[in-house]
């Protein structure tokens, strides 16, 4: 009795809006083409390699986490302050519990679980406050540039009437002052 291999990438799913199902009865050789072609169907070559990568699954994510990564995760932004805030806020809810009469090991899955949540929520609201900040500080080059912009036509504007003076100075200077015209 075998049991059935899952389906391979090449394979179609068995619905197209839903890829994570694929088809349970394959046929066991590679499906041929009829020998005549529909006439209301016009006959099109399939690529043999498509333009889209493979979807990514479970088992490439997990590969992609190196051991250091345990090591260094703490050290990602708004990281720290999650952690910290989880552990001080499931420790509080744990032992609030606890002491209201909960049995020690229901007191601490309340622990746990408001930590998981404190630490997410945290951290969410840390990279909040950071893309926040970041659109600032974008909006302040944005604004710093125009105005240099601005400062520097400004400047060039105030050069090139003083050369036109200059030269309307010097192009009456030429023409005597006794001369109408």
């Amino acid at each position: 009795m075998s049991t059935p291999q899952p389906p391979t990438r090449g394979e179609s799913p068995a619905d197209p809006n839903r890829p994570w199902l694929h088809q349970t009865n394959r046929p066991s050789t590679p499906p041929t083409q009829p020998s005549t072609p529909l006439p209301s169907v016009p006959q099109q070559q399939q690529p043999l390699h498509s333009n889209n990568p493979p979807q990514p699954t479970l088992t490439d994510a997990v590969q992609t986490i190196k051991p250091t990564d345990f090591l260094t995760f703490h050290q990602a932004p708004c990281a720290r302050t999650g952690l910290l805030t989880g552990l001080g806020a499931g420790g509080a809810i744990g032992a609030v519990r606890w002491i209201m009469g909960l049995p020690v090991p229901r007191a601490a899955n309340w622990a746990v679980g408001t930590g998981v949540l404190a630490a997410a929520a945290q951290y969410e609201y840390c990279q909040l406050k950071r893309r926040q900040e970041r659109e600032k500080v974008k909006r302040v080059v944005e604004v710093y540039a125009a105005k240099q912009a601005r400062e520097r036509r400004e400047e060039e504007e105030r050069v090139r009437r003083e050369r036109e003076e200059a030269e309307r100075v010097k192009t009456e200077g030429e023409r005597g002052w006794w001369r109408f015209w």
